[in-house]
């Protein structure tokens, strides 16, 4: 990967339980504001300290407020913008929170332009098995750490049992004593590899 891309590969990837699916104007995919903060602090540093945003004067249009933002990171003339973000002020009802909203919305596009959640707005989560891929990757991470000592010696104990019944029992005694979906599967294939070598 160039350096060009070294930001847009750190931040691409979306954390699915940080979305939402919106059914409206033809439905899409919403990504959590404060999770978005987060990453651009995981990235850059505190906000304010190593990035940050300056929005200029709102500006009125109809029932819509639009609020010019500037991003910068790294140092204050590291910039880009204005970007803009919209939001209505004043439909069927007043909406007090618009200019957040408007905020908010010209933050979004400014971190997409640096590549945080591209694949959300590169289309890639309207594939399922995508998603379902990401998902599983998240659940990998945060599985608590295991002993490789254990899971080596549960599968030794699984080689080593001489008959089929020993297998069965010995496998029922191990099933679900490692939390990690990893170990898991490891005890699970070692005790298939060993039933069919005794079947033989």
């Amino acid at each position: 990967m160039t350096d060009n891309m070294k930001i847009w590969g750190a931040v691409e990837k979306t954390d699915p339980t940080h979305t939402k699916t919106v059914n409206q104007r033809g439905g899409f995919t919403a990504i959590g504001a404060n999770y978005q903060i987060m990453r651009a602090t995981e990235q850059f540093g505190p906000i304010g300290i190593g990035w940050g945003y300056d929005c200029g004067e709102p500006i009125f249009n109809g029932t819509f407020i639009i609020i010019p933002l500037t991003f910068w990171h790294g140092t204050r003339d590291q910039k880009f913008g204005p970007i803009f973000g919209c939001a209505e002020i004043s439909g069927k009802r007043p909406d007090h929170d618009a200019p957040k909203k408007a905020t908010t919305d010209a933050l979004t596009k400014a971190l997409s332009q640096l590549g945080f959640n591209a694949d959300v707005f590169l289309g890639k989560y309207d594939d399922n098995k995508y998603v379902a891929e990401l998902k599983a990757e998240k659940a990998r991470e945060n599985e608590p750490p295991v002993s490789e000592q254990e899971v080596a010696a549960a599968i030794d104990s699984l080689t080593n049992c001489a008959t089929v019944a020993d297998l069965n029992a010995s496998y029922l005694s191990i099933k679900g004593s490692f939390p990690s979906v990893a170990a898991q599967q490891r005890v699970i294939d070692a005790a298939s590899a060993r039933k069919k070598e005794l079947s033989k």
